[in-house]
């Protein structure tokens, strides 16, 4: 029986129904229009009759073929009995024939049934799976049409912008003058262009953390700012980058994020707020990067305020840039290496110096300083790097070969390298959220003692100082 077109749409059902009743009275009308005294093929050598159930049940199951052949034999039947046909046997074997060859195609269509309808799910599953991987085809052209749109409106890379920002900072620092003076709008151009921002405002904060009133840039027109604002509350009190995602949605959505511009002291000294920006922009990934820029324009601020003082002091630069580095380690989950390298050959520490440069990325920083034995101190601080990525600027340097061959064991986060020579020493560490700046301000001074009481030694050694 054909289970699968009973529960089937009722419009199937109706149309197997009318073709098998169309099929069946078929049959014997035409046998009328041939012979009207024999319409049921009685008295000829082949059995037109069962052909009727036969393509029936083929057709559309035993249910269907079994009535069709009811419903012939009770027509005849009934012709017998009222004696509208004329037959000299009981036609016994055509009524059993017909019976056996409607089994017989039933059952065929069952089995065929039973073969064809995993194949038909599974491309049903197969169908389904294409229309998904065609509208996901469809959104991903559509979101690269619109990333290489973006790309093209981007003239400068963020690396760029930033070093741009950074040498005016710098060269206004040596004017007289309020820390945000002359430095708002490029400011709001920064977050403009890379946060799809598109009112904003920044404001400066004074030394008690308080908001002063007056905007020192505007992009677009933005509305005036209540200091008793939720967000601009929050966003002074915890540093962190506040937004109608963490706060009740009742509040006024005239203020959409507030962005602190803070150093990594914990000092805020100014505010973005955004009021108008792209929809699809105001999500986690966008806030993490807002955050980012906010904490290097902190920085950048602090070092305009104290006048260039890291430029005479190169310690005070590694430890202010170590602690920045360190906090976004901790913040965005991240790893970063330090790389100390003593050359104990004055010939030769320009040549190592100038190597150390010339690798650099656009976030990297390279400090030198002379130690009170003369030795040439270069210090590398390398944000977003792994092990593999400071195997790989060992290798670009050429010192790599030569830490492999100095020590039989692998870079390993809490481990410092040591590859001792007449000419060079090399230490370095992978920064993980379990360091502080303090330790490893320690374990760099550490070493560099070490370094100098043995100074002397020529042999290749190994220290795992865990910082």
């Amino acid at each position: 029986m054909n289970l699968s077109l009973l529960i089937s749409k009722p419009s199937s059902l109706r149309t197997a129904w009318l073709e098998s009743l169309v099929l069946t009275v078929l049959l014997p009308a035409s046998g009328y229009a041939v012979n009207a005294a024999d319409p049921f093929y009685l008295n000829y050598r082949f059995p037109w009759l069962i052909l009727a159930p036969l393509l029936i049940s083929l057709r559309y199951g035993f249910l269907f073929g079994i009535s069709s052949a009811g419903l012939l034999i009770a027509s005849f039947l009934l012709g017998i009995y009222r004696e509208w046909l004329i037959i000299k046997d009981f036609p016994a074997e055509i009524i059993v024939g017909m019976l056996l060859i409607t089994m017989i195609s039933g059952e065929f269509h069952s089995i065929w049934q039973q073969k064809i309808r995993p194949l038909q799910r599974q491309h049903e599953h197969l169908k389904i799976r294409m229309h998904e991987f065609s509208r996901a085809y469809h959104v991903l052209k559509g979101s690269h049409s619109q990333l290489e749109q973006q790309a093209a409106n981007h003239t400068k890379s963020m690396r760029t912008s930033l070093l741009e920002l950074q040498n005016k900072i710098l060269t206004l620092a040596k004017n007289d003058g309020a820390p945000l003076d002359g430095i708002a709008e490029p400011i709001l151009d920064l977050f403009s262009e890379y946060g799809s921002i598109q009112t904003a405002s920044v404001y400066a904060v004074s030394q008690n953390q308080k908001l002063k009133p007056t905007a020192l840039a505007n992009l677009g027109n933005p509305p005036n700012l209540w200091p008793t604002n939720p967000l601009l509350i929050e966003a002074l009190k915890t540093g962190h980058v506040t937004s109608l995602q963490t706060h009740d949605e009742t509040i006024d959505h005239e203020v959409l994020v507030v962005i602190p511009l803070i150093d990594i002291f914990k000092k805020v000294w100014g505010v973005v707020v955004v009021n108008e920006m792209s929809m699809f922009a105001l999500q986690d990934n966008t806030l993490d990067l807002l955050s980012l820029l906010g904490g290097h324009i902190g920085d950048l601020i602090k070092r305009r305020s104290e006048a260039n003082l890291q430029n005479k002091d190169v310690w005070l630069a590694f430890e202010y840039e170590l602690r920045r580095v360190i906090e976004e380690v901790r913040s965005f989950n991240i790893t970063a290496a330090v790389l100390v390298t003593i050359v104990n050959n004055t010939a030769t520490s320009d040549v190592y110096m100038t190597r150390f440069g010339s690798e650099l990325r656009g976030l990297d920083k390279v400090w030198g300083i002379k130690d009170s034995f003369g030795r040439q101190i270069i210090i590398n601080l390398l944000p977003l790097t792994d092990e593999t990525g400071l195997k790989d600027f060992l290798a670009r340097l050429d010192l790599l070969h030569a830490v492999d061959n100095s020590v039989k064991t692998h870079l390993a986060k809490d481990c410092i390298y040591q590859s001792v020579n007449s000419e060079v020493t090399i230490y370095n560490w992978i920064l993980t959220d379990q360091h502080t700046p303090e330790k490893i301000l320690s374990k760099i001074s550490q070493v560099c003692r070490l370094d100098a009481s043995n100074n002397s030694n020529e042999d290749y050694s190994y220290a795992n100082i865990s910082a």
